[in-house]
């Protein structure tokens, strides 16, 4: 990978811009981000004539246009400003008799003199040519691990298939209707590839055991190797299933309980091959059980030999453990360990398919009639004897 310095003006950075030379949203660039005051310091610093970060552009083969890996916000505030969207703010400290005198002026009240010193103020710009595609991304990300990007945005930098297969994917999201209104949260910060890559990374191990970190998702999108087409095709099928569900349903998510459906969409497809009973039952069954946990009184249709006491207590767990210590193996193993408990109580006839769900159904049809021995340390105790999540 090769490096070019260059100190253009501002001038012809705007015009590269404006003509599409130079993209300030590549696809693995984050949105813009900064509000009107980080804006308004960075063209303080420019009119004081002092030094700001040098901008990291990218060369694109075989074509005239750049892609910017690292400045991305700063370009965008000289854009901005240049385009009359915000003022000067003079009161910037330290405080300077000369900015004063400008506070409130936009870009197309400026004198001459002003303007002419903006454009000609000169950017170091480092250009990268003839690189390996995995080298852009480290860089990306070691030039912003001081920073306050999430591990989704600075991971997305990796130009490997495995980001690539994440992307299409929290596109593929976007496509079926997923949003903030009917999950409870954006891809505002890349939160749909962050929960993709945690569950894709889940069914790679196999197991529910193992934590799955920030860490271990950046040094997956290192390797040179992409997901298993199966495991892209079941994660489609398993984003499919759910976005059909939650069209018959709503319900707030959050990341920890969509991930642990997705989880359990995939094993119900691989124990019964067909999942509709997800959508046309269970996720509305379930997901009312869920708002109801704190009302036992609210619970009306209940398993044969199940008490709405110990099917609230079992839906409290479940919530508590998909708002504190999320992550958390044991709170991952809880939740999935729960919502097949759920299916097997409200659909015995399924216990006969996996000799692990007859033993989950005997167990907690004992305790519903022995609820006061009941906790969650009872159902910790039940999934190490049951090995739960060790093989999914």
């Amino acid at each position: 990978m090769h490096l070019t310095p260059s100190d253009p003006d501002i001038a012809t950075l705007y015009r590269k811009i404006k003509n599409s030379r130079l993209d300030l949203q590549p696809n693995f660039q984050r949105g813009e981000v900064w509000g009107k005051n980080k804006k308004q310091r960075l063209i303080d610093t420019i009119l004081r004539g002092w030094h700001i970060p040098p901008i990291h552009v990218i060369e694109i083969p075989g074509s005239s246009r750049q892609e910017v890996l690292d400045g991305q916000q700063r370009l965008a505030a000289i854009r901005d400003f240049l385009e009359d969207e915000f003022c000067i703010n003079g009161e910037q400290d330290p405080y300077d008799t000369f900015i004063d005198s400008l506070d409130g002026l936009y870009w197309s009240e400026l004198p001459e003199e002003i303007t002419s010193k903006i454009e000609n103020f000169t950017v170091r710009v480092l250009t990268i040519s003839d690189y390996k595609p995995q080298e852009p991304g480290e860089l990306f990300y070691r030039l912003n691990q001081p920073t306050n990007l999430t591990s989704a945005e600075q991971r997305n930098a990796y130009f490997g298939e495995a980001r690539q297969q994440i992307k299409d994917l929290a596109e593929y999201m976007v496509e079926l209707g997923f949003r903030r209104e009917v999950l409870g949260f954006s891809n505002s910060r890349m939160a749909y590839d962050d929960v993709l890559a945690k569950f894709l990374l889940t069914l790679e191990e196999g197991t529910l055991l193992k934590k799955i970190t920030a860490n271990t998702v950046t040094t997956r999108y290192r390797s040179a190797t992409g997901f298993d087409s199966e495991l892209i095709r079941s994660a489609k099928n398993c984003l499919r299933t759910l976005s059909e569900a939650l069209s018959k349903k709503e319900a707030r998510l959050n990341k920890a309980t969509i991930s642990s459906w997705l989880v359990f969409i995939h094993q119900a497809a691989d124990k019964f091959y067909d999942t509709e009973f997800i959508p046309d039952f269970f996720f509305s069954t379930f997901e009312s059980l869920r708002e109801s946990s704190t009302d036992s009184d609210e619970i009306k249709d209940l398993p044969k030999g199940i008490t709405s006491s110990f099917l609230s207590k079992l839906m409290y767990i479940y919530q508590d453990r998909a708002s504190s210590r999320v992550a958390d193996t044991s709170s991952v193993v809880l939740r999935d360990m729960i919502q097949w408990g759920v299916l097997v109580l409200y659909s015995p006839n399924i216990i006969d398919a996996d000799e692990k769900l007859k033993k989950l159904y005997s167990r907690l049809h004992y305790f519903s009639s022995n609820h006061e021995r009941f906790s969650e340390q009872t159902l910790l105790e039940i999934s190490r004897d049951l090995s739960w999540g060790a093989g999914i």
